[in-house]
């Protein structure tokens, strides 16, 4: 195996060293973390959606009531 951006030296030595199943067991367990990640995030994604749609319906009121004000 030789060195990448992915793995560090020390990393790329163990696999070097390590059993075929050891080498999965790793893969898999990146893989299953990179997915909780990505549910982390679309997660943290969908609740800053709903938040600036929060953000644009008080603005619309505020401008709203600014506009009432002004004609007053």
């Amino acid at each position: 195996m030789t060195e990448s951006n992915i793995l560090t030296p020390q990393q790329v030595s163990m696999a070097n060293e390590a059993e075929p199943h050891e080498v999965l067991l790793a893969i898999h367990k990146r893989v299953v973390d990179t997915e909780k990640l990505m549910i982390q995030y679309r997660t943290h994604a969908q609740n800053m959606d709903v938040e600036v749609g929060m953000l644009k319906e008080r603005i619309e009121k505020l401008e709203g009531i600014q506009n009432n004000e002004g004609e007053v």
